[in-house]
């Protein structure tokens, strides 16, 4: 099993990749969790379901207010924390959200699992990249996000440019990476 508590992580990938099956398996080992869930799509998971779904004062103000009260005032009581669609609240060139800022800095002194979601690398703040002690990443196409995983890890681009269908590269804090195969889906 793979452990996550106290630790950041990002899963990154096109469309229809996979990367909700992998979300939702490493949700089950933690039954302690919630999803900031903008797609409505973890249906049966204990999830929070926003109002506002673009980079708007609202919706930064949004998931401020929501982590602030369900998961800095649960210390303890979760062990994971997933926002998917990540890019949309937290997009490249853009200052994290305040309570954002403060997962991703302080989540292992809560022993609190924080990841986020998004289908692109350019597009997602790049401290929540960066900083992840493990990446998750499905196939990937377009030339900025190959170019942006190769200035990440030398010759990660072209391992997920030629990934097989629901595969994903596996990169842990220590920038070595391996490919995995499909998550089962149940």
């Amino acid at each position: 099993m793979l452990d996550l508590k106290g630790r950041r992580f990002a899963i990154l990938g096109l469309q229809g990749s996979g990367k909700t099956v992998l979300a939702k398996w490493i949700l089950k080992h933690y039954p302690r969790h919630l999803v900031y869930d903008p797609l409505k799509e973890y249906s049966g998971f204990n999830r929070y379901l926003p109002q506002h779904r673009a980079y708007t004062y609202s919706a930064i103000e949004e998931i401020n207010l929501a982590i602030q009260k369900l998961v800095f005032k649960n210390v303890g009581k979760l062990d994971l924390f997933i926002i998917d669609e990540a890019n949309r609240y937290c997009p490249t060139r853009r200052p994290l959200p305040d309570s954002v800022g403060q997962l991703n800095d302080f989540n292992r002194h809560m022993n609190l699992g924080f990841g986020v979601i998004a289908r692109r690398p350019v597009q997602l703040q790049t401290d929540l990249v960066e900083l992840a002690h493990d990446l998750f990443i499905f196939r990937l196409k377009g030339k900025n996000d190959i170019a942006y995983l190769d200035s990440l890890v030398g010759g990660l681009g072209n391992e997920v440019l030629k990934l097989p269908p629901y595969h994903f590269v596996r990169v842990n804090e220590f920038r070595d990476f391996e490919v995995c195969s499909p998550c089962p889906q149940s």
